[in-house]
């Protein structure tokens, strides 16, 4: 535990080690394979109205939310019930607070977002989760920006390729695409005398400021940073986005155009290795980008790599391997196989 006002409580040692016990012993029921969502024990939903109870002093709900962290596999069976009082905390947290974020609240938003397959939030919760996204972007640096879209575009417009400032952006963008959520404006179509059609991003009711084409623009002028977590996020949030186009039946051809200069030019300055690590970052959420092309650069240069690139290379290899003819001899022929039993 961190050494905290919270974890110092001397409350708070006692019950992560009750509810550990509980469930080490089979009092607290597993509930992870379960397709519907089971009923809280009494025992929680006790500690649930406490939560929720908007009279209560607020130091006992933050002390409550660093005893689910503790214990997040417990409440996460159950956490289509905890999830709406949870964001509320953390908007109450934010406008209660003029700090940046801090340890507290990004655990608290990591065990939301690996509670994505229990709870996804609703319609009725849809204006708590944008503020919420709202105040993640407004407090990740000290910077102020004065609307969603600005923001966005300055987290990640950096133009020093030798800078790391673009990482918390990168990182903010990639939990909007992991959502299925368009981080730059879309305008609505227009349908006749019908309303607007709604779109699937939470910008579509803000000025265009960010476009889509200088989203896509930014994004890629990532790619050709030179520090490794900096283009392999811009790598991967290019990935996200394919992969959503293609679900959508959107066309992904400018795209593919705009990365396939972006990969030549790492490819024409000799960094293998930053090739090798974008093709990962991308094929992680969008396979098709394995094509032959990519298969016979990967295959060619495979025994000068080493270490994490080598891994890297190896699992690009098996993205879209099913999609292609006399796979196993070509790797055979290569060398590769040989290497793998060695």
């Amino acid at each position: 535990m961190e050494i905290d006002e919270l974890n110092l409580h001397p409350c708070m040692v006692p019950m992560v080690c009750l509810l550990k016990h509980m469930e080490t012993n089979g009092l607290i029921p597993i509930n992870d394979h379960i397709l519907q969502t089971p009923e809280m024990p009494p025992w929680m939903i006790f500690m649930y109205k406490k939560f929720s109870d908007p009279l209560i002093s607020f130091n006992i709900t933050l002390f409550l939310m660093r005893l689910i962290i503790h214990t997040h596999t417990i409440f996460k069976p159950y956490a289509r019930y905890w999830l709406t009082p949870i964001i509320h905390m953390c908007n109450q947290m934010f406008e209660n607070s003029s700090e940046d974020l801090n340890t507290f609240i990004i655990d608290t938003i990591v065990i939301l977002l690996s509670w994505h397959k229990q709870a996804i939030p609703s319609e009725f919760d849809s204006i708590a989760v944008q503020r919420l996204i709202e105040y993640l972007f407004s407090n990740c640096s000290h910077q102020r920006m004065h609307s969603s879209t600005l923001i966005l575009y300055k987290l990640i417009s950096e133009p020093d390729l030798n800078s790391k400032q673009n990482a918390i952006g990168l990182s903010l963008i990639g939990i909007l695409l992991a959502n299925d959520i368009l981080p730059y404006y879309v305008p609505p179509t227009p349908t006749g005398n019908l309303p607007p059609v709604k779109t699937g991003s939470i910008l579509s009711t803000i000025p265009n400021d960010l476009t889509k084409d200088k989203f896509n623009d930014t994004i890629l002028k990532n790619m050709k940073n030179t520090y490794r977590n900096i283009y392999a996020a811009a790598a991967g949030a290019i990935g996200m986005l394919l992969n959503i186009k293609k679900l959508k039946n959107e066309t992904n051809q400018r795209l593919l155009e705009q990365l396939n200069l972006i990969l030549k030019w790492h490819n024409s300055q000799g960094l293998s290795d930053t090739y090798v690590t974008c093709i990962y970052s991308i094929q992680k959420h969008y396979p098709l980008i394995v094509d032959k092309t990519v298969m016979n650069k990967l295959i060619f240069g495979f025994k000068k790599m080493y270490g994490d690139i080598k891994i890297e290379s190896l699992e690009s290899l098996i993205a879209n391997i099913t999609e292609f003819d006399l796979a196993y001899l070509e790797l055979r022929a290569a060398g590769i196989l040989d290497s793998l039993i060695h």
